[in-house]
C-alpha cells in the first residue's frame, strides 16, 4: 500500500501535536498563548482529578485539552468537591485572560473602576456560587465566568456614576507637588493588583480550608476568637473547656489552615 506523501507546503510533520495547530478550511492557525495549557499545570489538573476521583477531570487532563475544556472539568469537580486545589488551579490558568477580558469591558464601557476590585469580585461570586455553573455546553466556563466579569465591571462603572464628579476632572485644580513620578505610580499599580489578588485567593483558599478539613469544635473556637473577638478565657466558658485546653485547639485549628495552604500553593510556610 503506499504510503501518503507529506505536503512541505502544509508546515507540520505527522505526529507534531506539540505545535498545538488546527486546519480550518485547508488554512492552518496557531493556537493563541492565552488558550494553551502548560505542561506543569495539565500535570498538576491530573494529579487533582485523580486525587478527587472525577471522571471528567481524569478524561480531559489525560490528554492534551484546550483551555475551556480543562477549565470546564476543573470548575465541574470544584462545583461537586468545593476542594481549593481545583480553584487555585482555576485562578492560576485564568487570571490573565480575565484581566484582558476585564480590561476590554472597562474600556468599552467607560468604567473607570479598579480592575484589581472588579478581578476579586469576579473571582470571590465563581467561589461562592459554584452551583450556578452548568457544565453541559463546550464553553460553558468561559461563558458564565465572562457574564460575571461583565455584571461586575457594570457595577462599578453604576457605582462611579452614582459617586458623582470623578476626582480626576479636580486634578488642574490644585497640582501636588508632593505626587509620584509616572513610573513610580506605574510600579505602585502593578505591586497593589498582585497584593489584592494574592489576598483574595488566600482568603478563599482559609474559607475552604476553614469549612471542609477542621472539625466542628476547631471552627467554633477560631469563630469565636477571630470573628466575635472574644478573649481566651471567655470562649473557652462558651466552649465549655478549660483555658489551657482551649488554647491547644486554637493552635491546633491555625497549624491545619497554615499546613494546608502550604500543601494547596505548593510555598514555603
Amino acid at each position: 500500500m503506499q504510503q501518503p506523501e507529506h505536503n512541505p507546503s502544509s508546515g507540520t510533520t505527522p505526529g507534531a501535536s506539540e505545535k498545538r495547530v488546527e486546519v480550518d478550511s485547508g488554512r492552518q492557525t496557531t493556537k493563541p498563548a492565552v488558550d494553551r495549557v502548560g505542561l506543569s499545570d495539565l500535570l498538576e489538573a491530573r494529579r487533582v482529578g485523580a486525587a478527587r476521583r472525577h471522571p471528567l477531570l481524569c478524561e480531559v487532563a489525560a490528554g492534551e485539552p484546550e483551555l475551556q475544556e480543562l477549565n470546564n472539568a476543573l470548575m465541574d469537580c470544584y462545583r461537586e468537591h468545593r476542594d481549593g486545589e481545583s480553584f487555585a488551579l482555576l485562578y492560576r490558568l485564568n487570571v490573565r485572560p480575565f484581566t484582558m477580558v476585564a480590561a476590554r469591558v472597562m474600556r468599552m464601557s467607560g468604567c473607570r473602576g479598579d480592575i484589581s476590585d472588579v478581578m476579586q469580585e469576579s473571582f470571590v461570586a465563581i467561589f461562592r456560587y459554584p452551583t450556578r455553573f452548568r457544565p453541559e455546553k463546550k464553553n460553558a466556563f468561559r461563558n458564565w465566568s465572562y457574564s460575571i466579569i461583565r455584571n461586575t465591571v457594570y457595577r462599578h462603572a453604576q457605582s462611579a456614576v452614582r459617586d458623582g464628579t470623578p476626582v480626576e476632572s479636580l486634578a488642574e485644580v490644585l497640582a501636588d507637588e508632593s505626587a509620584p513620578s509616572p513610573p513610580r505610580v506605574s510600579m505602585d499599580a502593578e505591586s497593589d493588583i498582585t497584593c489584592k489578588r494574592s489576598y483574595a485567593l488566600l482568603l478563599c483558599l482559609y474559607q475552604q480550608i476553614y469549612e471542609t478539613e477542621l472539625k466542628p469544635r476547631d471552627r467554633e473556637a477560631l469563630m469565636l476568637v477571630e470573628v466575635q473577638g472574644m478573649g481566651y478565657r471567655d470562649a473557652a466558658e462558651v466552649l465549655g473547656v478549660r483555658l489551657e485546653n482551649f488554647k491547644m485547639i486554637v493552635c491546633r485549628a491555625r497549624k491545619k489552615i497554615v499546613q494546608a495552604l502550604v500543601r494547596i500553593l505548593g510555598t514555603q510556610s
